[in-house]
């Protein structure tokens, strides 16, 4: 039999391998362990920043989360309704363009009767301008000559008053009545 010989032993280059990986995996591990725990240490020095303690922040975001499921269930909602409307449109579509022929011929016909209304109304117009400014002139005479007769009124009127009351210097129309006054715009002259 062999004599027993301690040999030495030499560290595997696997086992050096094996101990490596194992190192990172645990720094690795360790780091995904920490990163969250700086994450929710930061979010809580927030929550303090904001003046809310930990669980009423929890009750605004469970609000909110019930405030994204009414929404998301109002979009569902808006989606069905969407689709129902594109449908709609779909049909106004063919409609309107049905319609919009039929409007082309209905202005051709317009454009037509119009063009023979027009040369009529000219003509009529014409008359009728000559039969206002005729009327006009007739008016501002009568008009010119209801102020002339209403300055004369008044004048000879309050010119008679202003013997028995010196302030009158002046008149107004009242009810179609000449009313003697003073301190009036329309100024009498004796």
């Amino acid at each position: 039999m062999k004599p027993f010989h301690f040999r030495p032993t030499h560290p595997h280059h696997h086992h050096i391998n094996l101990l490596l990986i194992i190192s990172i995996l645990l720094i690795g591990f360790l780091l995904v362990l920490v990163k969250p725990a700086l994450l929710g240490y930061k979010i809580s020095k927030q929550v303090e920043e904001i003046g809310l303690t930990p669980s009423e922040f929890l009750k605004s975001i469970e609000a909110v989360k019930s405030k994204l499921l009414v929404a998301e269930t109002n979009l569902e909602t808006c989606k069905g309704l969407n689709t129902d409307l594109v449908e709609d449109i779909s049909v106004e579509k063919n409609t309107s363009f049905k319609c919009s022929q039929e409007k082309n011929a209905l202005e051709s016909q317009y454009k037509f009767d119009m063009s023979r209304i027009q040369s009529d109304y000219e003509n009529r117009r014409n008359e009728i301008e000559a039969e206002l400014n005729r009327n006009n002139l007739v008016v501002n005479t009568t008009l010119d000559d209801y102020s002339k007769l209403l300055e004369n009124s008044a004048n000879n009127l309050c010119c008679k008053a202003r013997v028995d009351d010196k302030r009158i210097d002046s008149y107004i129309v009242s009810n179609n009545v000449i009313v003697c006054t003073a301190g009036e715009e329309k100024k009498v002259s004796c």
